[in-house]
Formats: C-alpha cells, sequence, structure tokens
C-alpha cells in the first residue's frame, strides 16, 4: 500500500492531482481518493480546486473567443479594404473617361418629368414636377425610330389612367 503522510503531503501542500500521486505511487486513483477522503480538509480543498479550475476554464474560453474576434475581424478588414481599392480602381476607370450625355439620354433619365402631347407628338415639360433643368429641352419631338418608348410608356400611363378613372366611376 502507500503512505498516507505521503499521499498528504502530495495532494495538499504541492497541490498534485490524485492521478499523478497514484502514478507516483502505483496504485490507482480510487486508493488515493479512498486515502484523501479521511482527511477533513479533503472536502474544501477540493472545492477551492474545483473553483480554481472552473476560473481557469473561463478565462481560457474567453481568451478562445478573443482570439476568434481578432481573426475575423482582421479577415473582415481585408476583404473591406480590397471592396475599397477596387472600387477605388473602378472609380478613376469611370470617372478617367469623358462623356457627354445626348438630348435623348437626358430625357431618358427624367421621363417622368415630361408628358406626352398626342396632337403634335411631343414630350412636354412638365412644371408641376418641379424646375426644369438649363440642359433640359421644354418640348422635344417624338421620332417613331429614337423615341418609340417614350410612345409607349406615355400610352401605358394613359391607358392606366383611363382605367383608373373607370375604376373610380365603378366603384361610386
Amino acid at each position: 500500500m502507500c503512505d498516507k503522510n505521503k499521499v498528504y503531503h502530495s495532494y495538499f501542500i504541492e497541490h498534485k492531482k490524485a492521478v499523478d500521486i497514484a502514478k507516483e505511487e502505483n496504485v490507482s486513483k480510487q486508493a488515493i481518493s479512498k486515502i484523501l477522503k479521511q482527511f477533513p480538509e479533503y472536502i474544501e480543498e477540493k472545492e477551492r480546486r474545483k473553483a480554481q479550475n472552473h476560473k481557469k476554464h473561463n478565462q481560457q474560453v474567453g481568451k478562445i473567443a478573443n482570439q476568434k474576434r481578432k481573426q475575423k475581424n482582421e479577415e473582415d478588414n481585408m476583404l473591406m479594404e480590397a471592396l475599397k481599392r477596387q472600387q477605388e480602381i473602378h472609380a478613376t476607370v469611370i470617372l478617367s473617361k469623358k462623356r457627354k450625355l445626348g438630348t435623348d439620354t437626358l430625357i431618358a433619365m427624367s421621363i417622368t418629368h415630361y408628358d406626352y402631347n398626342p396632337n403634335n407628338q411631343k414630350l412636354i415639360f412638365n412644371e408641376a414636377c418641379g424646375r426644369k433643368l438649363v440642359d433640359l429641352p421644354r418640348t422635344i419631338k417624338v421620332h417613331k425610330s429614337t423615341l418609340n418608348q417614350f410612345v409607349q410608356y406615355s400610352q401605358n400611363i394613359e391607358s392606366e389612367k383611363w382605367t383608373s378613372n373607370v375604376e373610380k366611376k365603378a366603384l361610386k
């Protein structure tokens, strides 16, 4: 068997684990636990070690979480930097080209500010939409070949107006 005093000294003074003491004494862990349970301080020491291990575990979990968080932040920062660089490259390429917008393009961008007049086949700027920009024409003649999309758009709007008025009358 093993010496109680040696087990006591190893466990309580040197703070070794029961498994390590069992290996040194060439006995089972259960035999060491049986000897340790005979001492009145065993329960207190066991609770103290349990609290210490719990605190140590929490610190390790926190450290691992911080490492993962830092790694994720670094990856996100690298990705953001790459996206910023890519955006800057695209912006310089796009802005370096000289372009002029044609009248058709300007009108296409602001088509909602124009009303179609079917009598003379013209788009007329609607002042109720706001002030007219200097670059925009007040009226523009609709050619069937170039501005056919505007005619279709205005016809769709007129048909929607007609439908909605009919629906209003039907609901009254």
